[in-house]
């Protein structure tokens, strides 16, 4: 089966799912793409994993390809925090999102009542797009505060290369609305090659990839400066699909 063709089953499972196997959804925005879906239970949970679905910042693609991911997690004893953001109106859009729905996340766990080894053991992921936006996330944060664990499968690492090389049908081109020439700062905020030395030491990273994914080449995790994992044998949709046999290395690496 094809790429896409994956992640549209994937999709339709999930638009299937609806959000009726969450144990709640929440708003952290005004805007109807500015919510959150939790699933697990939040009193005998392990972990908590924030999961930051991808899709190249289309507005085609939201968070229903990610649901059967969130549900599997669950069902592995932890609570997932399935985050929907805004992918149409370009940049800032999707970094402002999903930075304010992780506060969002984060500052409701005690209201959830999450139990406090759940609390305390934060893991923040993301797939493709997802993973950039999480690395970018990070770069912004201050040396203060607890540690985590940080994630990213598969990650979109290098947004002036994806432009260059048109990489992925100009979506990164479409979403930054201008090439790095024209708004620089605007890269140097999101690009997380550009910003990974400034992501704390409080925050423990390793990225995911497998070495036979099509749509975000490897090579692009192989030379970003952090822990990587290879997933041999593994392609881009292997990682947030749970019929997949390379999903108990995805959990093995968010929780270990």
């Amino acid at each position: 089966m094809r790429q896409d063709e994956r992640f549209a089953a994937l999709g339709d499972a999930g638009a299937d799912l609806g959000s009726k196997r969450a144990a709640n959804r929440s708003e952290y925005g005004t805007e109807s793409d500015q919510f959150l879906e939790v699933y697990g239970d939040p009193g005998t949970a392990s972990a908590t994993v924030i999961l930051v679905h991808g899709g190249y910042f289309r507005q085609r693609t939201d968070l229903a390809h990610a649901r059967p991911m969130a549900l599997a997690l669950a069902e592995a004893g932890v609570l997932c925090v399935l985050i929907e953001y805004r992918r149409s109106g370009g940049q800032p859009n999707c970094l402002d999102d999903v930075t304010a729905a992780i506060a969002f996340a984060c500052g409701s766990l005690s209201g959830w009542g999450v139990n406090a080894r759940a609390r305390n053991n934060l893991v923040v992921t993301g797939h493709s797009a997802g993973g950039c936006l999480v690395l970018a996330w990070a770069s912004h944060l201050g040396e203060d505060g607890p540690e985590f664990r940080l994630r990213p499968l598969a990650p979109i690492t290098d947004l002036f290369r994806e432009v260059v090389d048109e990489l992925g049908d100009g979506a990164v081109l479409d979403y930054m609305g201008a090439r790095p020439e024209e708004n620089l700062a605007a890269y140097l905020r999101e690009d997380p090659r550009s910003r990974v030395l400034l992501i704390p030491s409080r925050v423990d990273l390793r990225i995911l990839h497998g070495d036979r994914d099509e749509t975000v080449d490897i090579d692009f995790s192989r030379t970003f400066p952090a822990r990587l994992t290879i997933a041999e044998g593994a392609d881009h949709a292997d990682l947030v699909d749970p019929e997949s046999p390379y999903f108990p290395l995805v959990v093995d690496t968010l929780l270990s």
